[in-house]
């Protein structure tokens, strides 16, 4: 059985899960966004390029179209070399990786709050994997927003108990009825400061 501050200790690194699956997948959505607009641009250059240089051939909008083909091409050199650069492709399979390994942490949590024949041993254990999974998260998502990492916050308090509402352990304040405040975690009003 579980003491109370190994209990804890576990409801933290399950909350700390779930704000880093938060995070990211909304670094996920913003690099697939990026990764496809490039994509898009790497057929459709080409193919609305093309069509009106053939049309053009020979008149006077010829010299234009050729012009503007050869900015777009260099607009779309730039693009693929920021894409390879910036290693947004591996950036977004990091991520997903991270996301299925803080489930993973997330759901094994819950598995040992669960559990009747949970050691101090098997909590020893499991803080030391965890501790191996923050460090990447943290060196992931090291640019992250103020904003965002309080919205993600708010997001896994939401999803931290299917059957219950979970106050910020902080403020106390309700994340289903989100006020703006002061809150250095989830941003939100304090509950005692709602209710005076």
């Amino acid at each position: 059985m579980l003491n109370q501050e190994d209990a804890n200790k576990i409801r933290q690194q399950k909350l700390d899960a779930l704000v880093a699956i938060q995070l990211h997948r909304r670094q996920i959505r913003n690099l697939q966004q990026r990764n496809r607009f490039i994509e898009f641009l790497s057929i459709a250059v080409p193919a609305f390029y093309l069509t009106p240089r053939l049309l053009a051939k020979g008149t006077l909008l010829a010299n234009l179209i050729d012009s503007l083909g050869e900015v777009l091409a260099a607009i779309l050199l730039v693009l693929a070399i920021l894409k390879l650069v910036n290693k947004w492709q591996d950036d977004e399979i990091k991520h997903a990786i991270m996301s299925r390994r803080n489930a993973d942490t997330a759901y094994e949590a819950d598995r040992l709050l669960q559990s009747q024949t949970a050691t101090s041993e098997a909590v020893e254990q499991f803080l030391r994997r965890v501790k191996d999974v923050d460090a990447e998260d943290e060196a992931l998502l090291l640019g992250v927003k103020e904003g965002n990492r309080q919205k993600a916050y708010r997001d896994a308090l939401k999803q931290f108990s299917p059957t219950t509402s979970t106050p910020c352990p902080i403020c106390r304040a309700d994340p289903w009825q989100f006020t703006p405040g002061s809150c250095e975690a989830c941003g939100g009003t304090p509950a005692q400061r709602r209710t005076n």
